[in-house]
């Protein structure tokens, strides 16, 4: 008996915020904040006096640098000796002067940065300021300015810094543009990536609000994205990787979860040979949220789909993948086996869950059971050969209806039944229509299901009527008279369902009716068609009996319909519902020509009643 630990775990629920070992002393960061002031300082007054003055007529500015017009004067150009200088001479001076002029247009760079980082730090105007975050924006996407942003990088990060942690809510839109602006300068300044990815998780592991914590993944995910596959944080992204695995094992909200698995399935497509060591771990953490049945079913639905975008590796670690189906396999049983010893009102251990907890519990893991399937895509076919055989997928399926059957026969639940009829549905398609399985049984089931669900809520109907529709598709051939007529007859709860105010149940049920008549097997396909065209006559001769005019097309009545009325409303509805069901025959490429003309005659017969003409 299992004591409710499972063998994959939820790792949200491994400790506290992690530590990634990316922090300096705090000493050095007092150190580098003090210079960086000192620098921000500097900056702004040196840009107030109009530029970078030279100190003491040491020819130097602010920055230790000769000034612009000491650098020209190594090479004056207006000197009027300049014609005679030698070739040599000449291409030098050439050179120096080239070199001056972008040590200018340099400058010039840098004071435009350290204005718009003033501006940025020290403006009020909430509209001023997001535009002056834009044009940092575009500064930092200009390929000639990566110089210049390089020496000004400790004060651009600072300033940064600030925005995203602003605390108004009215300046959204500008810490995101931070945001943006931040991922844009890891992605520039791609050789810098390791001081910038350091500093980002740093900041993300010491900040205490989520909000902010989201921004810093927002940044992540913007410098993933830019690069793309242009594999130029080779050299970083086993840090990157390192660093969002332990941020996944820590966050405990759904917005900060989507956020890192969204940079992470980045590493996964563009560096797979980084997540591959990580895949493992990524998935028991995802599968931990996904069975978490407190959480949103859109939030389910967005982590099958992750788990699902993450194929490849599913196919690459076979074993892994099916041992972890086996592990779900085993806890369904188990929580069904609870179910019926409590049903049974036997002394129970106390370490056994009530109903309340078992059957959302084993709803979910239906429901992963069936993301894993899909997420090892088809690869899951026994035509694909060991270890998915014909004989493990029949054991599975058989082992998952056992397993329902059992716990619905002691506590009926929608989401259990909704989540068991896609599972049966995802292992059954992925056999092979030709291959022999003992169909009894899933025909027993798909039946069972109908029956409980004309009382029940949209989501299992359509559950219930998308698998009667894909066991008609699988077994196919192999289907035997008495399935299609439990189907069709009047009492068949399937005839009810057409009546349903959702559009979305009434087309399904349509659906069942399309793949019962795209059959290949006579003898079935005749059952239903007779069926069929029987109730439609039904439904004619009760709008010809509300006109007071004589019934008709007596020969293709059906016996199962004789005793049968509609009232006005139902029987235009059947009649227009089994007249769209009826031309799937007529329309098909591929149905029986013999059954086809057959169909077409009847229908004519049908069509020259006097409700028609």
């Amino acid at each position: 008996m299992r004591k409710d630990n499972l063998k994959y775990s939820s790792s949200r629920d491994r400790g506290s915020s992690a530590s990634y070992g990316l922090q300096p002393s705090n000493s050095a960061v007092v150190s580098r904040q003090r210079h960086d002031d000192i620098r921000v300082h500097t900056d702004i007054q040196n840009e107030e006096k109009g530029g970078y003055s030279v100190n003491g007529g040491s020819g130097e500015n602010t920055y230790g640098r000769k000034s612009l017009g000491q650098e020209l004067r190594v090479n004056n150009v207006t000197n009027p000796d300049f014609t005679s200088v030698p070739h040599g001479n000449r291409a030098l001076a050439t050179k120096d002067m080239r070199k001056s002029q972008e040590r200018s247009l340099s400058y010039s760079d840098e004071s435009r940065l350290s204005n718009l980082l003033r501006r940025i730090t020290r403006e009020d105007d909430r509209d001023r300021r997001l535009a002056t975050v834009k044009q940092l924006k575009e500064f930092i996407q200009q390929p000639e300015n990566k110089l210049v942003l390089v020496k000004q990088l400790d004060n651009i990060l600072t300033a940064i810094h600030d925005v995203l942690n602003e605390s108004s809510k009215l300046l959204q839109e500008l810490r995101q543009e931070g945001a943006c602006c931040l991922g844009l300068l890891c992605a520039s300044l791609s050789y810098e990536a390791e001081k910038i990815f350091k500093w980002i998780f740093s900041k993300f592991s010491s900040s205490t609000k989520d909000e902010v914590k989201l921004l810093y993944l927002c940044a992540t995910y913007k410098a993933l994205e830019t690069v793309g596959e242009k594999k130029a944080f080779s050299s970083v992204m086993q840090l990157v990787m390192t660093s969002l695995q332990s941020i996944l094992e820590n966050v405990d909200t759904p917005e900060l979860l989507c956020k890192c698995v969204k940079c992470i399935l980045l590493v996964s497509r563009c560096y797979p040979h980084i997540f591959s060591t990580n895949f493992r771990d990524t998935v028991d953490i995802l599968v931990g949220w996904h069975i978490d049945h407190t959480q949103k079913p859109s939030l389910t639905q967005q982590v099958s789909g992750w788990l699902q975008s993450l194929e490849p590796f599913w196919v690459a670690d076979l074993t892994f993948s099916t041992t972890l189906l086996g592990q779900f396999l085993e806890d369904m049983e188990a929580y069904a086996e609870d179910l019926s010893h409590v049903a049974s009102g036997e002394s129970v251990d106390e370490d056994i869950p009530p109903p309340s907890v078992s059957l959302p519990k084993l709803a979910a893991l239906l429901r992963v059971f069936s993301t894993v399937v899909r997420s090892i895509g088809e690869r899951f076919s026994p035509i694909r050969g060991p270890p998915i055989t014909e004989a493990y997928v029949t054991d599975v399926l058989y082992r998952v209806m056992r397993c329902v059957t059992a716990a619905n026969q002691v506590f009926f639940s929608e989401a259990v039944l909704t989540a068991a009829n896609e599972c049966v549905g995802v292992l059954l398609g992925s056999l092979d229509p030709s291959m022999t399985i003992h169909c009894d049984m899933v025909i027993t089931y798909g039946l069972d299901q109908m029956e409980n669900c004309q009382t029940c809520g949209t989501d299992y109907i359509i559950s219930v009527l998308n698998l009667l529709t894909l066991i008609v598709e699988q077994i196919n051939t192999k289907l035997p008279s008495s399935f299609v007529e439990k189907l069709f007859i009047p009492e068949s709860k399937l005839l009810v369902l057409r009546y349903h105010k959702e559009k979305e149940v009434v087309a399904a049920a349509h659906a069942v009716y399309q793949a019962v008549l795209s059959l290949k097997n006579i003898p079935v396909l005749e059952t239903a068609y007779r069926l069929i065209l029987g109730e439609m006559t039904c439904a004619l001769n009760s709008l010809l009996c509300s006109l007071q005019l004589p019934k008709a097309c007596s020969e293709i009545q059906h016996d199962a319909f004789k005793n049968h009325v509609f009232n006005v409303a139902n029987a235009k509805f059947v009649v227009i519902f089994d007249l769209s069901a009826l031309s799937t025959i007529g329309n098909a490429k591929n149905s029986l020509i013999g059954v086809s003309t057959n169909c077409t005659g009847n229908l004519c017969k049908v069509l020259r009643t006097p409700f028609f003409t």
